[in-house]
């Protein structure tokens, strides 16, 4: 059995609510790692957040383990989740359309695989390095990705609220995107995090949860990020783990 360090970490900044959603839950050998982060644009943004995490960790305990398709267990919690919050939208007077976006990681026999909508991010780290780092589904992230701005310009531009992807809404899910890693190895470092933290600090300071406590690391950061952005903060949410000993047995499978 894999062994972790945790934290979770959730500030409501200089809004009236918190939309922001974190957990990390176990299930036998499984872990299951996930924010969402309400869209304040659109009524019920926490209404979409709470069912996106009821639905995964729902599902998670009511699966045997190990689980034999991962990836495929991820996409459909994303799929029955987009459809729960248009339902439960549907039924207020009159109808509203909650959004949210997610990001989730799932941990078996020494490997992840992560799937998200919007612009809640995954980092993986690894070496005291980011090793990886899911990629927004907003316009600033394709004008990143084409080199027209920078990741600290990410930060500022007029238009970083813009997300192109997310769960919930009048329409169909969109295409999710999705990772995986194969061979985890102890000090490997997993962070899920809304845009109310990567938005406010520099992306290279988490790093700075090596060495750390992870719980006490991801109450820094959440602090820092709200001090920093005050007086006009958004949520700020962050949860991650840290590998400690992985699972010899698992590694000597073929």
């Amino acid at each position: 059995m894999i062994q972790y360090d945790k934290g979770v970490a959730t500030r409501v900044g200089n809004r009236e609510m918190n939309q922001d959603r974190a957990c990390i839950v176990e299930h036998n050998d499984d872990l299951l790692i996930l924010v969402a982060d309400g869209m304040g644009g659109h009524k019920g943004g926490e209404i979409a957040a709470q069912e996106a995490l009821d639905c995964f960790t729902a599902n998670l305990k009511r699966q045997q383990t190990p689980l034999a398709d991962p990836a495929g267990f991820l996409e459909m919690c994303m799929l029955e989740a987009h459809r729960n919050i248009a339902r439960l939208g549907e039924r207020e007077d009159p109808p509203i359309y909650p959004r949210t976006t997610c990001v989730a990681c799932l941990i078996q026999q020494n490997q992840a695989w992560w799937i998200h909508l919007g612009d809640s991010r995954l980092y993986f780290l690894r070496d005291g390095a980011i090793f990886e780092r899911t990629r927004d589904h907003t316009y600033i992230e394709e004008l990143y990705q084409n080199a027209v701005i920078t990741e600290e310009e990410m930060r500022t531009h007029p238009m970083r609220n813009y997300v192109t992807y997310c769960i919930g809404g009048p329409s169909n899910m969109p295409p999710v995107s999705s990772g995986h890693c194969d061979d985890l190895q102890v000090g490997d470092m997993f962070m899920l995090c809304t845009d109310g933290l990567w938005g406010a600090i520099d992306v290279e300071d988490i790093t700075r949860l090596n060495g750390i406590a992870m719980d006490t690391a991801i109450n820094r950061m959440a602090e820092e990020a709200e001090r920093i952005s005050h007086p006009n903060s958004d949520n700020v949410t962050l949860a991650g783990i840290k590998v400690l000993a992985v699972d010899s047995d698992s590694e000597q499978q073929p």
